[in-house]
């Protein structure tokens, strides 16, 4: 194990406790959580070694037939503005699959207030995403490039 994965799962057992939105952090492997907020709201990390890095990701749903393109051209636009987002970028999880909101944030990064204003930031942008994407009644949601505060840090 890494000095730095080492740090992590000490940053994860702290960040709970210190986090009144977090209700439960649930180690699934050696270098992957899933955080449930008090929303319900899920998300998940991942470390990955190079570089090293945390991969913070929520799955935001499917868009519905008539507007996948409409919010595939969204993200397409959003990925583009990853200087203003913070980095954050959006995926699909292959050709039908869910949308996947997503952000790096780098070792050098990793202190319990930074990491705790990314992910309160990030859940709450993945619930704007998530509405975006499964709005079901066909009606045109607000799209969110136009988010006030889209940046991840303080």
């Amino acid at each position: 194990m890494s000095n730095h994965l080492a740090s992590v799962q000490l940053l994860m057992q702290e960040l709970g406790p210190t986090t009144p939105e977090i209700d439960a952090i649930i180690q699934s492997d050696e270098a992957s959580w899933a955080i449930q907020f008090s929303d319900e709201s899920i998300i998940i990390i991942d470390w990955a070694d190079a570089p090293p890095r945390l991969v913070i990701s929520a799955t935001l749903g499917r868009p519905a037939e008539e507007s996948r393109l409409a919010v595939y051209r969204t993200m397409l636009s959003y990925n583009l503005l990853w200087k203003d987002t913070g980095g954050v970028k959006a995926a699909l999880a292959g050709p039908m699959g869910d949308v996947i909101l997503l952000v790096d944030l780098y070792a050098d990064q990793l202190y319990e207030a930074e990491l705790r204003t990314v992910l309160l930031n990030f859940v709450q942008l993945a619930l704007v995403w998530s509405s975006y994407v499964t709005n079901q009644d066909g009606a045109t949601a607000d799209v969110p490039l136009a988010v006030d505060n889209m940046h991840l840090r303080a």
